[in-house]
């Protein structure tokens, strides 16, 4: 199932405050909070925002409340796995190989990931 969020620096500015806030705030305090953080919002601003991140479907509103659809961590790999099938043909090890050979890789952290493969492997699949 492809996820296409394709969302502005400001909406994610909006999903980043949500997270904080853990992930449901009414939104005049979400609005308090942003402008706390230096932002110049108004009102009609944040209304604007929060309908594009509604039509969306990565936030919902009832009672004036503002609740993030997904958490930070599952947002973040909805957009790696929509980038690795676009680019990579859903292949992890394509990303990981093109990846690798711009940055390259030290001993520990390819210790850390293949503990991480092991832990997930499933021998038979």
């Amino acid at each position: 199932m492809y996820h296409k969020f394709h969302v502005s620096d400001a909406e994610y500015e909006v999903l980043e405050m949500l997270w904080k806030c853990g992930g449901e705030i009414k939104q005049s305090e979400l609005l308090k909070k942003l402008v706390e953080a230096g932002k110049e919002w108004k009102r009609q601003t944040l209304n604007t925002l929060v309908a594009r991140l509604e039509e969306k479907k990565l936030v919902e509103r009832e009672n004036r409340i503002v609740k993030a659809v997904y958490s930070r961590t599952e947002y973040c790999s909805l957009q790696m796995q929509e980038g690795i099938d676009q680019m990579y043909d859903g292949k992890l090890s394509r990303f990981f190989a093109s990846f690798t050979e711009q940055r390259g890789i030290s001993k520990e952290e390819a210790e850390e990931i293949l503990a991480i493969i092991e832990q997930r492997f499933t021998p038979g699949e």
